[in-house]
């Protein structure tokens, strides 16, 4: 083995050793640092590629809208719940279990409309569009996407069965629906796990394979 292939090797041995321990420690805070601190870096291994550029871009931007509706509108508007234990947390989990779904449905379609943006905005400028590909990578980050966005609606979907009696319903018929908790109480962990193969994926843009252009008709025209 090369001294190229080993430090490659304890590089990639350090990057999920950070990423693991960031995501079994279920510290949001830690987990943002990560996120940042991770897209800030391939951005700059990967400064001369106009794709993986706008990607990051994408996700910085979309990530600081849904980190700002958290900590200026859901944090405040439901301060009472959060600190009131006896308090109903339906409309609090209903708000943001829809938040998270919104923000992975955007991300997804973000993803199919990045390169047709890409070389809109390349096009309008009068500027080479030849260089502006989706990556398999992108194909990957697409589908990890759907898989987000169909946990994020069972989430949404349980939320309201536990709390019927909340919404209208009798306590006889919300006993019933009380044992229906398999994503909700799991959510955090099932997201968690998502999280982490979408840093995996993120790092792996900074490989070759990664990079490799997507030639089937996937992405959708802007």
């Amino acid at each position: 083995m090369t001294t190229i292939q080993t430090k490659s090797i304890l590089k990639l041995a350090l990057i999920i050793a950070i990423v693991t321990f960031a995501i079994v420690s279920r510290n949001t805070l830690l987990i943002a640092i990560v996120f940042t601190v991770s897209i800030f870096t391939v951005m700059f291994v990967n400064r001369g590629d106009i794709n993986i550029m706008y990607l990051c871009a994408g996700f910085i931007i979309v990530k600081t809208i849904e980190e700002s509706l958290f900590s200026f509108v859901i944090e405040p508007g439901f301060s009472e719940v959060y600190a009131d234990e006896t308090k109903s947390t339906v409309w609090l989990g209903a708000a943001m279990f829809t938040i998270h779904f919104i923000t992975d449905l955007i991300l997804f379609y973000m993803v199919l409309l990045r390169a047709p943006f890409t070389r809109a905005r390349l096009a309008a400028q009068n500027k080479p569009i030849d260089k502006v590909h989706m990556y398999k990578a992108e194909v990957a980050f697409a589908s990890l996407f759907s898989v987000f966005m169909f946990i994020d609606l069972l989430a949404l979907i349980e939320n309201f069965i536990r709390h019927l009696d909340d919404i209208g319903f009798s306590m006889e018929v919300a006993k019933i629906f009380s044992g229906w908790n398999w994503v909700y109480y799991h959510y955090l962990d099932m997201k968690s796990i998502l999280t982490g193969c979408a840093f995996m994926l993120l790092w792996s843009m900074s490989t070759e394979k990664a990079r490799e252009q997507y030639h089937r008709q996937f992405e959708l025209d802007a």
